[in-house]
């Protein structure tokens, strides 16, 4: 386990602080996460069963980090013990956060519609209006771009409280994101940027070869065909590392902000 508790508990951790907790869990568990997210590329396979399946191994990570942070390991039978009674739970929350994200998209992408028309008719009124009609357009861009990553931020945890906790469904366990994360999205937002260069590493040798792939009438089709299979088996892998690493990454920023807001007290009640 990783000694990631601040000198004061009330406090939040660092963006540092999370990343390399993340880090350490991740390297130390590396094998038996493979494992688990392989086992969840299977399942994409088989409709409805299979992505609930997948959706709900993939979850199994993060509750694995969070009993090391707490100093209560698992096994992958115990974590599974635990998961995989949720399985349509863990199906019906990615579910419901697909329709909140489309619901916000269809939402922006009706104003836009609607403020491009009115745009057109004053412009056709007013040079001078279309200006202001422009200006209102770049506005709700930048409203649309500081709605969706404040709601991903969010809901990022959405599937941990649901793997870790008892008495959670779907619908709960998103608000429990919501919730848990109320103060903390800027933090939230450093933490994925940082998370999100680390795994750069990772993406270099499948965007090199996205690169390299032959195009144009004169490609040998043989090894076209080569280029592209090995183009797919190294992105399998590289999704493959990094899948785990972000489902740890849940957990810690769940184990920090759930520390704070509820104390100690929480392992007792996990316990339960």
């Amino acid at each position: 386990m990783s000694n990631l508790s601040p000198s004061n508990p009330i406090q939040p951790l660092s963006v540092g602080d999370v990343v390399s907790a993340g880090v350490r869990i991740y390297h130390s568990n590396l094998k038996r996460y493979l494992i688990l997210v392989l086992r969840s590329y299977l399942w994409i396979f088989v409709p409805i069963y299979g992505w609930a399946k997948s959706a709900e191994i993939s979850a199994r990570i993060s509750r694995l980090a969070y009993q090391e942070l707490i100093n209560q390991p698992e096994t992958l039978t115990e974590a599974e013990r635990h998961t995989s009674p949720k399985l349509w739970n863990f199906f019906a929350a990615g579910l419901l956060l697909g329709l909140i994200y489309f619901g916000i998209y269809m939402a922006f992408f009706v104003a836009f519609f609607i403020l491009a028309i009115l745009t057109g008719v004053l412009t056709a009124a007013s040079p001078a209006l279309g200006v202001v009609g422009g200006l209102l357009i770049a506005v709700l861009a930048l409203a649309a771009i500081f709605v969706f990553i404040r709601v991903i931020s969010r809901l990022l945890i959405y599937e941990v409280p649901l793997a870790v906790e008892e008495n959670v469904d779907a619908t709960t366990s998103l608000s429990r994101s919501w919730n848990l994360t109320k103060g903390s999205v800027g933090r939230i937002q450093w933490i994925v940027v940082v998370a999100f260069l680390l795994t750069l590493v990772v993406n270099i040798p499948s965007q090199i070869l996205g690169a390299a792939l032959p195009t144009g009438d004169s490609a040998d089709s043989g090894v076209a065909a080569i280029a592209i299979l090995l183009f797919v088996v190294v992105t399998l892998l590289s999704s493959a590392l990094i899948v785990p690493f972000w489902q740890v990454i849940k957990a810690v920023i769940y184990y920090d902000l759930r520390s704070r807001r509820e104390g100690l007290g929480l392992e007792l009640r996990d316990r339960g």
